[in-house]
């Protein structure tokens, strides 16, 4: 007779490889058109290559590292907002503030980091601020429209605490 034990080892998911481009600055219509341009300008050595030069895999793989390469240098990586009145502004200092975080321990950057800390924690109260002011005012707007329907949402989302989801 024996004693058996067994050890489960806990297996890790993988990452989500996926890229996720800001698509929000293809409103814009500059950025749009310079991104039709420099597709353009990758696809049209496509195109004028004969059918059966190339392969089928071959034009699917260009294709995808033409896409990829002009989204990433024009549109950038999509960054999630989790509070609805952050800016990209706000975005890009705090992105500054990730990087002199490292080197927060030495004098000088220590300095630079608490002086980038404090401007982004300045902006932050106001663009809450401003944003707490346009709801507001668009509330009023509801009411003076006699749509109380949405102005009683608007209430709602400002005053209630949000809970996640339990799954």
């Amino acid at each position: 007779m024996m004693t058996f034990r067994l050890r489960l080892k806990k297996t890790s998911k993988p990452k989500h490889t996926r890229l996720k481009f800001d698509l929000e600055k293809l409103k814009d219509p500059n950025v749009l058109e310079t991104f039709q341009a420099m597709i353009g300008g990758k696809f049209a050595p496509l195109t004028i290559m004969s059918n059966d030069d190339t392969d089928i895999d071959s034009m699917i793989t260009t294709f995808n590292t033409a896409v990829t390469e002009t989204a990433s240098e024009i549109l950038g990586k999509h960054r999630q907002k989790r509070k609805p009145w952050i800016t990209a502004e706000i975005l890009d200092l705090c992105d500054k503030r990730r990087e002199l975080r490292k080197k927060r321990f030495e004098p000088e950057g220590a300095a630079k980091y608490k002086e980038v800390n404090n401007n982004i924690k300045r902006r932050m109260k106001k663009a809450k601020e401003n944003w707490i002011g346009e709801q507001c005012s668009e509330i009023e707007e509801n009411l003076k429209k006699n749509n109380s329907k949405r102005a009683y949402e608007l209430v709602k989302d400002l005053t209630t605490v949000k809970q996640g989801k339990v799954t």
